[in-house]
């Protein structure tokens, strides 16, 4: 999993930086904008690809439009923040997050998230036998009978991506 911590503003290719992470985080300070039609320029580097996937063609059009900055409050009614903490506890908030994900199965976590990238491309059925397939692959990784044991010893899983 990628997570953007945004500490300030993220326009033009760092709206596209800030899109192309799973995940976004931003202190209150943050503000967004494609800034591409203030230039005389169209909007490019992913953004028109990634933006709407995120927070729907209605907004993306908006922001891509205009060239406005849009605040942090904004971006998270939007949905293109997961996560508005305040700015001062930006950074330790948003490594407490990053923390929290390592300790995930690495192989549980890279097959999830090659499923829901896969699934926003493709008809259900298809998207079902890569799940099967992916669920299979992590039934026989040592991860997963880590996990089994740790959760029958009641204790935190240590997992080696194995």
């Amino acid at each position: 999993p990628t997570l953007a911590m945004v500490n300030g503003d993220a326009v033009g290719l760092g709206l596209a930086l800030a899109c192309a992470c799973d995940i976004r985080i931003g202190g209150s300070r943050a503000r967004f904008g494609a800034g591409y039609p203030r230039i005389g320029l169209p909007v490019f580097s992913g953004v028109p690809w990634l933006l709407p996937r995120i927070i729907g063609l209605g907004h993306s059009l908006e922001i891509i439009y205009t060239g406005d900055l849009y605040n942090a409050e904004d971006a998270y009614r939007m949905g293109l923040l997961n996560r508005l903490v305040p700015q001062e506890s930006l950074e330790e908030e948003a490594m407490a997050f990053a923390s929290r994900l390592a300790q995930g199965a690495p192989i549980g976590l890279r097959l999830s998230k090659m499923e829901v990238y896969h699934s926003l491309e493709t008809a259900l059925e298809p998207s079902l036998a890569l799940g099967y397939l992916c669920a299979n692959m992590g039934i026989a990784s040592e991860d997963h009978k880590e996990g089994i044991r740790a959760f029958a010893e009641k204790r935190a899983p240590v997992f080696k991506g194995k």
